[in-house]
């Protein structure tokens, strides 16, 4: 994508971007968030783009993508939240859970 050079990730650790809501259906534009991650897990959002295809000829290879700024999306960040975080907290609380029941 266009515009994405700063973003770079080595083993989990790094910048990307997660998510795709508010689509406009007249030009298939979507909003996306760029987060910086540690062990691919969202901790810090860095801002939301809106990702538009460029338009090219039939023959000329690979899709392009332009981003350009938009403002921050609350719903993508809670969602992307919820999503990445609520696997991890339920798997500590079964395990919390494990050891206070343990019978003896």
């Amino acid at each position: 994508m266009e515009g994405t050079n700063d973003m770079f990730r080595f083993n989990g650790i790094g910048t990307t971007i997660y998510g795709r809501r508010d689509v406009n259906p007249g030009d298939g534009s979507y909003i996306v968030t760029k987060w910086f991650t540690v062990i691919y897990f969202p901790i810090i959002s860095l801002g939301s783009y809106r990702v538009i295809k460029v338009k090219q000829n039939f023959l000329a290879g690979s899709p392009k993508y332009q981003m350009r700024d938009a403002p921050l999306s609350v719903k993508q960040i809670i969602f992307t939240y919820v999503a990445w975080w609520s696997i991890p907290v339920a798997m500590f609380f079964m395990a919390l859970m494990g050891a206070v029941l343990k019978p003896g």
